[in-house]
């Protein structure tokens, strides 16, 4: 080989070798420390490629037992997430219905807004039966399934208008979550930079959701029956298409602002311990009222029902 010929190809691997060494170390700092959350994906992967299991009363579930994930846990209980402040001798039953923002994705049993109003209102038991990915139909199912509490409380959002997922033929495959994390970042980017899925609604939204959609006459017709009841409760979240919905159609509706500032992450939208915090202080005066009209036969009235502390 020619000296010349020698000397640049090894100035060429050299460089390549510097090169590598730093996409290395940049992969090796993404994996570490995630600043944007990307295991978001990894986690989703698991609960819907491996714990959610279909049942034939509530569309799915996720199995009991202890469930860990990137930076968090869940525990599973008879169906429904555990919430260990409440108290299992409380005569008042609260279910909790929902997707992932009722069951508290992201955050441990005791950081779930449902478990902070279990501390706050010692005298209910409540049962969050919220779990991620719902959508009406599930809610209605769960509903029908769990026949026996004094007060039903329905977290709407607005993907509850989409189809109801069934896990014996669907599978998620987004995120690239099997990918390097410089691929999974770039790719990140790209889609956010495309996206309004990563950005709070704009306030003063009036729109509302096309009634001519099926989906949405189904999601109509399914909060309709369970309105019926009249120990069903509405929560949902200001500007939000489902809400200003919700809203046009007459039914009362807590209309709380989802705490946007107390992400998990860049990538994931749901709630951290703050906004956990956050969404249990704004939801407890609707709480304390509720639970005062539907449970004064147990406890005596509503005068009986005060935050704890307060």
């Amino acid at each position: 080989m020619p000296p010349a010929l020698r000397k640049h190809l090894l100035n060429l691997g050299g460089a390549l070798l510097i090169v590598g060494g730093m996409f290395g170390a940049l992969e090796s700092l993404l994996r570490a420390f995630d600043p944007w959350g990307m295991r978001y994906f990894e986690d989703l992967a698991v609960l819907a490629n491996e714990l959610f299991t279909y049942d034939s009363a509530r569309g799915y579930v996720i199995p009991d037992g202890t469930h860990t994930f990137s930076h968090w846990s869940a525990t599973l209980r008879d169906g429904a997430r555990h919430t260990p402040a409440t108290s299992s001798g409380a005569s008042c039953r609260v279910v909790v219905l929902g997707d992932s923002v009722a069951f508290g994705y992201g955050v441990n049993d005791d950081e779930v807004w449902v478990n902070r109003l279990a501390a706050a209102l010692p005298d209910m038991r409540f049962l969050n039966y919220g779990v991620p990915r719902y959508n009406s139909t599930n809610a209605l199912l769960t509903y029908r399934a769990v026949p026996t509490a004094d007060l039903y409380v329905y977290v709407v959002v607005n993907n509850d208008v989409e189809g109801a997922l069934d896990p014996r033929t669907q599978r998620f495959v987004g995120g690239g979550q099997t990918l390097p994390f410089l691929v999974r970042y770039t790719n990140f980017a790209i889609r956010r930079g495309d996206s309004t899925d990563y950005a709070p609604p704009a306030p003063d939204n009036r729109a509302q959701l096309d009634r001519s959609d099926k989906r949405v006459a189904r999601f109509l017709d399914e909060v309709a029956a369970l309105m019926r009841d009249p120990r069903m409760r509405l929560i949902s979240f200001s500007d939000e298409l489902v809400t200003n919905t919700l809203l046009a159609e007459g039914y009362p509706v807590a209309t709380v602002r989802y705490p946007h500032e107390h992400r998990i992450s860049l990538a994931d939208y749901h709630l951290n311990a703050e906004g956990n915090r956050a969404l249990a202080d704004a939801l407890l005066p609707a709480f304390t009222r509720w639970l005062g009209e539907a449970c004064a036969s147990v406890a005596g009235g509503w005068g009986t029902f005060r935050a704890k502390g307060r």
